[in-house]
């Protein structure tokens, strides 16, 4: 009887350890969410001030350009320039949304098994 009382004992200590663990995961989980909406909420708000930029600095060089060329040849450069700039920044976009989508994809299975064992290990206690 003794033994079995040790043994409850125990348990209740792992289960709340488990539990702690799940609690401090969540807080964690939920400040690198809060962190991530400030952070996406700043980004636009760059994003906006930059596309006013551009689009001043776009005007300014129509107007410079079209004191040496047509209207229809700065049309036709500045859009093969901007398409070209598109498809290399995609591009690069692309290639690192992969990496981080890998890294998302790895971190869930390690926590996975994470759970997994922790799962395994309070059945056998």
């Amino acid at each position: 009887m003794r033994q079995s009382v040790e043994d409850v004992h125990t348990m209740v200590r792992e289960d709340t350890t488990v539990r702690e663990d799940i609690d401090t995961a969540r807080d964690e989980a939920a400040l690198g969410l809060s962190e991530a909406r400030h952070g996406v909420v700043a980004l636009a708000a760059g994003g906006a001030c930059g596309l006013l930029a551009l689009l001043s600095a776009h005007s300014t060089l129509v107007r410079g350009l079209e004191r040496v060329w047509t209207p229809e040849k700065v049309t036709g450069a500045l859009t093969v320039v901007y398409a070209s700039g598109a498809s290399v920044l995609v591009h690069y976009g692309s290639k690192r949304m992969r990496v981080a989508r890998a890294a998302s994809r790895e971190a869930l299975h390690s926590s996975v098994d994470v759970v997994r064992h922790v799962v395994d290990e309070l059945k056998d206690a």
